[in-house]
């Protein structure tokens, strides 16, 4: 798949951006690299693709995410200061965007910024983000109309949502933030009427540390047939035999489903199942896994049986963010992941997607492979 002339010309008007920028002689060009990025996953050129969000416009996906420096630990000065913008029309090849957000002057995120998760509503887009600094982290966001320009919200943080990895729904009359608590794995919220005044609700699920977990990550809510699913990431926990308290041991996707919302059982809990036969999957370094695992789940479309979603997870040198189907009627669930252009033309159209323009731009190419 490679870029048309009047399709590079088209892009670069809309966005603000040109071709033939390199971060040095024989790279590749930064905003329009000719590549599919199925297979090996996608990651910016220097850096990695870590917690992020997706929203679906003008007939493209579009990626907030992370992004910092392979071999870098995330707290480290200096790293996971900004947000990566990418785009892509077909699910293989991505076009770069000019940085969206970075760290800003109030203390509490002048650090660092983690895990945006983007959430339409009306005719504007919120960016939710967790900020460091100062010793502090907290929730907040940023406003824009086109996905390009954005505007912190001048009255963050939300002072009620002390956590990390936020995710954000309409329900009933208010807009609800989940977010994953400190203090072991706990799912916490807060709601709002008018995205200004914030109220702390009821913890949404804990997972007590006697049933060997340790701590949550990247939330995400869904509803799916008549009840909803919650899912996560999750670390184990060990005690360490001198008495100094535990150590983490493993890392999992899981899911529980019930009928509020507002309110999970820990018994409910259970491990997606995760399949991918890409050569270079070997677990990440950076986390205590055994096995490759997804990360920091995110659904972009569903269908009957099928839903796409994306995460990422470490491949090669890296973490990359990749496509994966979840097909809910396994049992336990299990989340495929796509690495050919024919496997994203079959869950595309289970999933209705036909109008984002992927399905066709895929069946043109369909004969070369």
């Amino acid at each position: 798949m490679v870029w048309q002339e009047d399709e590079v010309e088209a892009l670069s008007q809309r966005y603000g951006v040109r071709p033939g920028i390199q971060l040095h002689a024989g790279a590749e060009d930064y905003h329009f690299p000719e590549k599919t990025f199925l297979r090996d996953g996608y990651a910016p050129p220097g850096g990695y693709v870590k917690d992020f969000g997706v929203v679906l416009a003008d007939g493209r996906l579009h990626l907030f995410h992370i992004d910092g420096r392979p071999g870098e630990v995330c707290w480290v000065t200096g790293n996971e200061i900004s947000f990566g913008h990418a785009s892509t029309a077909d699910g293989c090849r991505w076009l770069r965007h000019r940085m969206p957000l970075a760290v800003g002057e109030r203390p509490w995120e002048s650090e660092h910024v983690w895990a945006p998760f983007v959430y339409r509503r009306d005719d504007r887009y919120y960016m939710f983000y967790m900020g460091s600094g100062g010793g502090e982290t907290f929730i907040s966001y940023a406003t824009s109309s086109d996905l390009e320009h954005w505007t912190r919200w001048p009255r963050g943080p939300i002072r009620c949502a002390v956590g990390r990895d936020p995710f954000v729904f309409d329900h009933a009359d208010r807009t609800v933030l989940f977010y994953t608590g400190h203090g072991g794995a706990r799912v916490a919220a807060c709601a709002s009427r008018d995205m200004s005044t914030w109220e702390a609700l009821p913890d949404v699920l804990v997972i007590p540390k006697d049933n060997n977990s340790g701590a949550a990550e990247s939330c995400s809510l869904h509803p799916l047939g008549d009840r909803y699913v919650l899912w996560f990431n999750d670390y184990g926990v060990v005690s360490v035999p001198t008495g100094k308290g535990y150590r983490l041991t493993g890392f999992r996707a899981a899911c529980a489903l019930s009928a509020d919302p507002l309110h999970f059982e820990p018994e409910a809990v259970r491990e997606f199942r995760f399949v991918t036969d890409a050569p270079g999957v070997v677990p990440s370094p950076e986390l205590p896994v055994d096995k490759p695992t997804p990360l920091s789940i995110e659904l972009v479309a569903r269908g009957e049986r099928l839903w796409l979603v994306a995460y990422f997870r470490w491949h090669l040198d890296r973490n990359r963010l990749f496509f994966g189907a979840l097909d809910w009627s396994s049992n336990p669930p299990t989340i495929t992941e796509i690495g050919s252009e024919t496997q994203l033309r079959q869950v595309l159209r289970e999933v209705g997607l036909q109008e984002w323009g992927i399905a066709e731009t895929i069946d043109n190419q369909a004969g070369k492979e």
